[in-house]
């Protein structure tokens, strides 16, 4: 097999061909020309950021990216070999094994310069592993997303860099921890979820970020809400309402609380302050709703609240306009969605059993399972399933309720 060619040499070529110096593929990207040149030397390796730049300038139609890929994924596994099972998990779901390594540890070294380029990194890690989980949901991606913040957490522990620098990583440090703890707390990792929501609340405290604040504290209020504790949730909820009231520009963070909010409530039976919780989450989307908004917060729309406030309505014993919600939410899910779409057809079969119609029931069951079936893994889907089908075995004599039963327990 002939040998690929370094990202180097097939800089130098690409840039001769076009019959440009150095000085002026550094006007045209628009780059450094002295890192350009330890690049072309074999001295730096190029960040993902700085070979889309040079992608672009040179219309080197994604070449020179995907060979910045490949040298990084070469150094992860150099500095650390990888861990066979998150492959095969991440493989799996259609993930390349280059995207893979490209979240992993990298270890480091002590010494090493850490520019800003770093933080842009781990921050698309964050943004990537986002994407995946609102696809497959979090049970085979945490694994990742925590290698990603370990990663942080060894260039601020081993790294040369200034102020700025230190600034912008702990930031996306704690992003990253963010990522991890919302992953791990789909796959069912309760203490690993808490653990890492608190280390990117301690990280974001320490450089005033109000964002991250607002965010870690709404997980925890989530995860308090789904455990059954909803007066601590809305201790969290009243934490991130202050951090809320600190200068952000992040579209939708405020809605998010309103959120938390609505269902501590409804887990509470308390119907007036469940509706103007979820009045004030729809006004946030309203006033927000033309502004772009980062990873995390891409899954909040129209459909969401929604599911959220369908969600509500089931505890709140409200079947009907529950599943009236649950179905639009359903509908109005993009595509990419599928951990929610799958999400919301559970709870929509709930709210068809609290309404005694056992067919609609197993008809959103089956939905579910084929959300479930298409590599959705989330403990949150499965463990409210497990809840449905316990209820659906009231109804043994039902044709569509024993064909729903008889394929969910064959897939044990």
């Amino acid at each position: 097999m002939a040998e690929r060619e370094s990202f180097k040499d097939a800089l130098r070529r690409i840039r001769e061909a076009r019959g440009l110096s150095l000085r002026a593929l550094s006007r045209i990207a628009p780059l450094d020309a002295g890192h350009l040149s330890k690049i072309e030397n074999g001295r730096r390796a190029p960040t993902l950021d700085v070979a889309k730049a040079l992608d672009r300038a040179l219309q080197s139609k994604g070449e020179l990216i995907t060979l910045a890929h490949l040298e990084r994924s070469e150094r992860v596994r150099r500095a650390l070999p990888f861990d066979p099972m998150r492959r095969r998990s991440l493989l799996a779901l259609g993930v390349t094994a280059t995207a893979i390594a490209s979240t992993g540890p990298v270890n480091t070294p002590r010494s090493a310069k850490i520019g800003i380029a770093d933080a842009r990194e781990l921050q698309d890690a964050a943004a990537w592993l986002y994407g995946l989980d609102y696809q497959h949901g979090g049970a085979t991606l945490w694994r990742a997303a925590k290698a990603a913040a370990q990663d942080g957490h060894d260039m601020l522990e081993n790294g040369l860099y200034g102020d700025v620098v230190e600034q912008q990583i702990i930031k996306a440090t704690s992003r990253v921890e963010m990522c991890a703890g919302w992953l791990a707390f789909d796959a069912g990792r309760h203490d690993l979820a808490r653990s890492c929501y608190t280390e990117a609340l301690a990280l974001a405290r320490q450089v005033g970020d109000a964002e991250v604040e607002v965010h870690a504290l709404s997980n925890l209020a989530f995860q308090s809400n789904v455990l059954g504790r909803p007066r601590e949730a809305m201790r969290f909820i009243e934490g991130a309402v202050r951090a809320d009231s600190a200068p952000h520009g992040q579209a939708f963070l405020s809605a998010i609380p309103h959120l938390r909010r609505s269902v501590a409530l409804s887990l509470s039976n308390d119907k007036t302050g469940h509706e103007k919780a979820i009045g004030a989450a729809r006004k946030v989307l309203d006033r927000d709703h033309d502004k772009p908004a980062e990873e995390w917060c891409s899954f909040l729309s129209a459909a969401e609240l929604d599911g959220v406030e369908g969600t509500c309505l089931v505890e709140l014993r409200q079947p009907k306009r529950a599943g009236i919600l649950l179905e639009r939410a359903i509908r109005g899910l993009d595509l990419n969605y599928a951990r929610n779409r799958a999400l919301y057809r559970v709870r929509l079969a709930r709210a068809r059993l609290d309404s005694k119609l056992a067919d609609g029931a197993a008809e959103a069951a089956v939905a579910a399972l084929d959300d479930l079936d298409n590599q959705v893994a989330s403990w949150r889907v499965e463990s409210e399933l497990a809840t449905v089908v316990t209820r659906l075995t009231e109804f043994p004599h039902e044709g569509s309720v024993r064909d729903f039963l008889d394929r969910y327990h064959a897939r044990k």
